[in-house]
């Protein structure tokens, strides 16, 4: 398995807060489709639009979801529809090849 983490905006370019309802919809969009996700927590960034210079404070909701490497085509995918519904410019996406394991735990 790899891991695969996005930040999904609070808020819009313009400013605009998305809504919670929205924010739930696109996390449960995610959780389908890759059996499953983890919510990092709120952070904070900072980008400078490399076109015009325009400075830009996120506020993003971070997630991590464990998938197989064949599916991180899909992810990226995914991550661009997120971005596009939310009216983003760009869209962090991070992939980690690392030894993710589910381990089974036995009853007593």
């Amino acid at each position: 398995m790899v891991i695969f983490s996005t930040l999904i905006p609070t808020h819009r370019n313009d400013g605009s807060k998305v809504a919670e309802s929205e924010t739930q919809e696109i996390l449960a969009g995610l959780w389908t489709r890759f059996g499953g996700l983890t919510i990092d927590g709120i952070v904070t960034g900072h980008w400078i639009d490399p076109a015009d210079g325009r400075h830009y404070r996120d506020e993003s909701l971070k997630v991590t979801i464990a998938c197989e490497p064949e599916q991180i085509g899909e992810a990226e995918k995914a991550v661009i529809e997120i971005g596009r519904r939310l009216g983003q410019l760009e869209m962090y996406f991070e992939v980690r090849d690392t030894d993710v394991r589910f381990l089974k735990v036995p009853e007593r």
